[in-house]
């Protein structure tokens, strides 16, 4: 008997996955960009013919910034009418977006894909909500570099944070044998006294807990917490490094 496999997959193949729908129901999502510029099409694109145009060197720096801007906009169109332009607004800058996550396989090869993928999603959209806030008082040419840069920012910064933690070993669950031969006890012991003496709070005990103990992502707490996967592993980090060092000092010590 063959068992059934679903693939499961990677956040950015997920966007494109999405793309993929909006483009193939039965009446597509599309954009009309032709006010935009004389010489761009003049009849409504779907995502896909969007994106082949957005990368395309005849189209001019001015004009692709235009189009980017339209996007961002309606991304704040509120009700079921604005849902699907976040994904949409992804999927344009996929082709950017796995040239980052390529480029931190080859780097760091001991990163998990979809960690370091969500991340770059995350900070790509971080970064176009912020600039949706200033429409009116940027240059709209440098709106697709902008967020690219913003994209690769967060995860340069998330392989930083994750080389440290492998440097200097401060994650819980890799630190157990230290927590336990330093302090004495089980490390959910070392996390419990470090609360009740004021060394971390309980929601660090906790984050760390959650991660490093029963292998939760950080990816998931961050999306219930509302904040990006690099906002939540910056917490973690300094948790932990607030945790080590108490262990060190001797500040858990019966």
């Amino acid at each position: 008997m063959v068992e059934n496999t679903v693939a499961v997959l990677e956040p950015l193949q997920s966007v494109e996955q999405e793309l993929r729908r909006l483009v193939e129901r039965s009446h597509p999502l599309t954009l009309a960009v032709g006010d935009l510029d004389a010489a761009l099409p003049q009849q409504p694109l779907d995502l896909v013919s969007l994106r082949a145009l957005l990368l395309h060197p005849s189209v001019g720096y001015q004009a692709r910034g235009a189009i980017w801007a339209r996007l961002l906009r309606l991304t704040a169109t509120p009700g079921w009418r604005g849902e699907d332009w976040p994904t949409a607004v992804c999927a344009m800058a996929l082709p950017g977006l796995w040239r980052i996550a390529g480029r931190l396989r080859r780097e760091t090869p001991e990163l998990a894909r979809a960690e370091v993928q969500q991340v770059i999603l995350a900070g790509f959209w971080e970064a176009a909500v912020e600039l949706r806030g200033r429409l009116d008082s940027i240059e709209a040419g440098r709106i697709p570099a902008s967020l690219i840069w913003s994209a690769d920012r967060a995860a340069r910064a998330y392989r930083t944070v994750e080389r440290r933690h492998a440097e200097t070993g401060v994650g819980l669950g890799e630190r157990s044998e230290l927590c336990e031969d330093v302090v004495g006890g089980h490390p959910d012991e070392v996390l419990e006294r470090a609360v009740v003496r004021g060394l971390l709070g309980r929601e660090q005990a906790e984050l760390i807990g959650r991660t490093r103990l029963e292998g939760v992502p950080v990816r998931v707490l961050a999306e219930r917490a509302g904040i990006s996967v690099e906002a939540m592993g910056m917490r973690r980090h300094r948790a932990e490094l607030r945790l080590v060092t108490a262990v060190r000092a001797g500040l858990l010590s019966d």
